[in-house]
Formats: structure tokens, sequence, C-alpha cells
């Protein structure tokens, strides 16, 4: 992983600042991208600075800033080796109340975006020689849950992109990994309403630490799959497509 070149977007706080410290610490040169550039820079400076880390304040959902995080990436490193697509955010209600605006929303950041940035940088991964694409999914886009029908909804599209890169690319030089972790203590958990949740707000299914260790993990082999944490998501994936009266029991109690 030394002197890899791995671009994060969402990388200010969450899974990405985890990921991108976890990358540093391999001896990776990490590119910071997020709307805010609160903790951007300090990030950036803490990984290394000018030679080791690049912060670009970039919206996935804005072309032109796509197109500058690419620009500006190549411009200070000379080729992008791997792009995390982990911008993302979700707001929970029941499809009979939520807001179309929010999934208009959530669709531009969870599905477009990661849409956007993979058009953007394929051909520079390509020329790497040795690219990869990681997309960072949830278990929600496995299994279905009560209350999340929009963030789901644009979860399964995520890992239904995923799934289709997986195949376009098999046999070239460009990977695509997915990974799809439960519930766990990251911002977008804490600023999250649990109040549909009695249960599961008191349970954290897989630390913020752990997916961050099998992201990397994922990275250093050039995983070309999928990537299930913890283990017993796993199980309730495979519920869901065998035996969904089961799945749908399993949510119904935890939710």
């Amino acid at each position: 992983m030394h002197d890899r070149v791995i671009v994060i977007t969402g990388a200010s706080s969450g899974f990405g600042a985890l990921i991108a410290r976890r990358c540093a610490a391999r001896g990776a040169r990490v590119v910071l991208a997020a709307r805010t550039t609160e903790h951007l820079e300090q990030l950036a400076g803490e990984l290394g600075g000018a030679m080791r880390a690049l912060a670009v304040p970039a919206d996935v959902t804005r072309d032109e800033d796509v197109q500058q995080l690419r620009d500006a990436t190549l411009a200070r490193f000379g080729r992008v080796d791997v792009l995390v697509n982990n911008a993302g955010f979700g707001i929970f209600a029941p499809v009979a109340t939520a807001s179309p605006g929010d999934l208009e929303r959530m669709l531009a950041v969870n599905l477009h975006g990661a849409i956007r940035c993979t058009q953007a940088f394929l051909p520079a991964l390509h020329a790497s020689g040795a690219g990869q694409i990681v997309m960072m999914a949830s278990l929600g886009g496995l299994v279905a849950a009560p209350n999340m029908g929009y963030y789901c909804a644009t979860k399964f599209a995520l890992v239904g992109l995923a799934r289709t890169l997986m195949l376009e690319l098999d046999g070239g030089p460009v990977r695509c990994a997915l990974i799809c972790p439960g519930v766990a203590a990251t911002g977008f958990q804490r600023h999250a309403d649990w109040s549909m949740y009695p249960r599961i707000s008191r349970l954290s299914t897989v630390s913020a630490d752990a997916v961050a260790a099998a992201t990397l993990r994922a990275i250093a082999r050039r995983t070309h799959g999928e990537v299930v944490i913890p283990w017993y998501g796993r199980v309730l994936a495979v519920a869901a497509v065998a035996l969904p009266g089961l799945a749908r029991w399993i949510t119904r109690r935890v939710g």
C-alpha cells in the first residue's frame, strides 16, 4: 500500500476519516474530499501535510467539483490508485410520510454522487494499471428495514451498481470492492433520529474502527467482491434472499 494514491469522499468524519488515517498509517498518500472544509485541512496536516495528504472541498452532487477533485489529485500526485466512494447520509421515516425531497437529496449524494465520481476517476484508475473502486454501502442495501425505506432504496441501488461494476471490470486492471457494514458508532448514527428504533438505538452491531479495518484489508488485498460486517450481517443478507419471511421477522423484532 506504500505510496498508493487513495481518494476518499466524505472524508471529514466517520468512516471516511478513519479509513484515511489507517491508509496513511500504511504509507498511502490520501486525498480527502468533503463538502465541509471543517476538519479537512486539519486532518490532512495530521496525515503528513502537502507531500502525503491533500484536502479538496468537493460536493459529489456537482460535476465541476468532482472534476476539480480529479484534476487536483492528478496535479499533486500524478495518478490515482483507489477511489473510496464514502459520501452519504440517511434520513429515517416511514414511506407513507417521508418527504420526496429527502429521497432526492439522498439519491443525489448516495447514488448519483458515487456514479459521478466513478465515471470521473475510471480513466485514471485504468491508467494506474492496478486501480480499485471501493463502494461504501450498508447492510441496509442488502436487507430492508422499517422506517428506512428511502435510505435502503439508495443503498440497494448502490449495491446493484457495485455488482454491475464487478461484472464489467472482471479481468481488467480495475477492481471493485463493496463494503456493507451494519449499525456502527459514527456521526451518521449519532445524529440520526432513533426514536423509531427503541431497541437498536442501544445497540451498535459493529464498531466504526472495525469497519475501517475491514475496508483497509479490502484495499490492501485489492478485493474484487463483497465485504459484509459483522459476520451475522452476512447471515441476515442470505436469509433476506433465501428466507425472506424470516428476515422480515428478525428486522421487525430489532426495529
